[in-house]
């Protein structure tokens, strides 16, 4: 609770009108100065980063937001380039697709000889571009990448009844439709 600047002054002037007015117009410029400090202090942290603090992050990271992102989308993102250091384990590659992605059911990778495949489930697809750029950034350069966007099949849509792939149009079941 801010107090109020009409209290710092001794109990005779508090009583003039011109005081009151004087100390009304100071409190109010004081409010907007400490909102405003507390606004910098809060985008310093990318928890309680607005879209003002997240665009600085985005910068210094360069990291380009792909439009219709979410905050805490975008906050996933700048926090998957922070902890981002080559990986010399295929764990820990998988603890940064997570934290990319915030799920694990969002993607599938392997390591095959000097091959890393990883492969988008269908409703992550959107992910694309940061999927690679966390790849890009992070797997060592004689290591080769794939980079494979899943779609649903017709043995996965098979379990679905006709009634249940008629209400829905031919793009949201090959690739909106989450059956892996």
């Amino acid at each position: 609770m801010e107090r109020l600047m009409l209290d710092y002054l001794p109990q005779v002037l508090r009583e003039v009108r011109d005081y009151q007015c004087l100390m009304g117009r100071y409190q109010e410029a004081l409010s907007l100065l400490w909102r405003k400090e507390r606004e910098v202090e809060d985008n310093f942290y990318l928890e309680t980063a607005d879209e003002r603090g997240l665009v600085h992050w985005e910068n210094i990271l360069g990291i380009a937001p792909w439009p219709g992102s979410s905050i805490e989308e975008r906050r996933q993102v700048i926090r998957a380039r922070q902890s981002q250091t080559t990986p010399y384990c295929l764990v820990t590659f998988h603890a940064f697709l997570t934290a990319l992605t915030g799920r694990r059911e969002a993607y599938e990778a392997e390591l095959n000889g000097l091959t890393l495949t990883v492969w988008l489930a269908p409703t992550w697809r959107w992910m694309r571009e940061a999927v690679w750029d966390l790849m890009r950034w992070v797997v060592p350069a004689n290591i080769e990448m794939r980079l494979i966007s899943v779609y649903n099949t017709h043995r996965q849509l098979g379990a679905m009844t006709h009634r249940q792939m008629a209400a829905m149009t031919h793009k949201r079941l090959r690739s909106e439709v989450d059956l892996i």
